[in-house]
């Protein structure tokens, strides 16, 4: 869906002299603030260059003249997006959501397995499915921190995490990867069900993909910090630190403070999600793969 809308948008060039890091770098800069950006090598392979809507091209230019501190080119007609397969597809197309949809796919077809009847589920079920229950994680069943992270209580909260893991993932892959994707999602889901397990309170049943989907808005921080780590210069640092910001406020919006929710889990995933992305980011910058 997101690769076809990105074929029918009239797409402009706003720097097309680039290395790979820094038009990843600069994409995920635009991102930051609300505008989308597609990254492709430039004509000749050598360089790379990163396109927006026509529409924003205006609001882009200042805002990666600031953050580059380079000269900008004319706006001029980007080529086609790269097909899926090829290196240097836009963030939010189908190749680069890869990893995202089959995490879905596993969580969807997980809720249809434990939910697909009529009747409500009861919570026999869920502990069944592999739910977190505290007392028999203490009893030795520690494999529930990874089973719990694909299993949601009902269809609104399996939908809110996915739209949030469909958001968050294809930037994610297009700077560190999809095995590094999935391999992050789930290590921030366990860390984050084992935070609420050590120091929770709580004894109720808990599951769901919170977790792994704070992870991924923690990476998209680590990986901002990576980057400011190897800058070489100031101007080069302050648009980390500005990446690093905007993702963290993006927290409170997805994830929400409101009585109910595991905010142990919630805290424990984007800890790691930093953690892991900022390791991960280094060298980063290749497509997904």
């Amino acid at each position: 869906m997101w690769h076809a809308f990105a074929m029918i948008k009239t797409m402009v060039v706003v720097h097309g002299d680039l290395a790979q890091e820094e038009a990843h770098r600069a994409a995920l800069s635009l991102l930051a603030m609300g505008i989308d950006a597609e990254v492709q090598r430039a004509p000749g392979g050598a360089r790379w260059q990163v396109s927006v809507a026509e529409n924003e091209a205006v609001a882009a230019l200042p805002l990666l003249q600031d953050s580059l501190g380079a000269d900008l080119i004319q706006p001029a007609p980007a080529p086609s997006p790269a097909l899926p397969g090829v290196a240097g597809a836009g963030i939010w197309t189908r190749e680069a959501a890869a990893s995202s949809i089959a995490i879905a796919a596993v969580c969807v077809a997980v809720h249809w397995h434990v939910h697909g009847g009529e009747a409500p589920t009861p919570r026999s079920a869920m502990l069944a499915a592999g739910a977190v229950a505290p007392w028999l994680v203490r009893e030795g069943e520690w494999w529930r921190l990874g089973s719990a992270v694909f299993l949601h209580f009902d269809l609104k909260h399996l939908l809110g995490n996915i739209s949030a893991l469909l958001f968050l993932g294809p930037p994610l892959a297009s700077q560190i990867g999809h095995a590094r994707t999935i391999v992050l999602f789930v290590a921030a889901g366990v860390a984050g069900n084992l935070t609420s397990q050590l120091i929770g309170n709580e004894a109720a049943i808990k599951a769901g993909a919170s977790g792994g989907v704070c992870g991924l808005l923690g990476a998209l921080a680590g990986v901002a910090l990576a980057t400011m780590a190897t800058a070489s210069d100031a101007r080069e640092r302050r648009p980390a630190w500005q990446t690093l910001g905007a993702l963290v406020a993006l927290f409170g919006m997805i994830v929400g403070f409101e009585p109910g929710r595991d905010h142990y889990a919630h805290v424990g995933g984007l800890v790691t999600g930093i953690l892991l992305g900022r390791a991960f980011g280094v060298g980063a910058g290749r497509s997904p793969a």
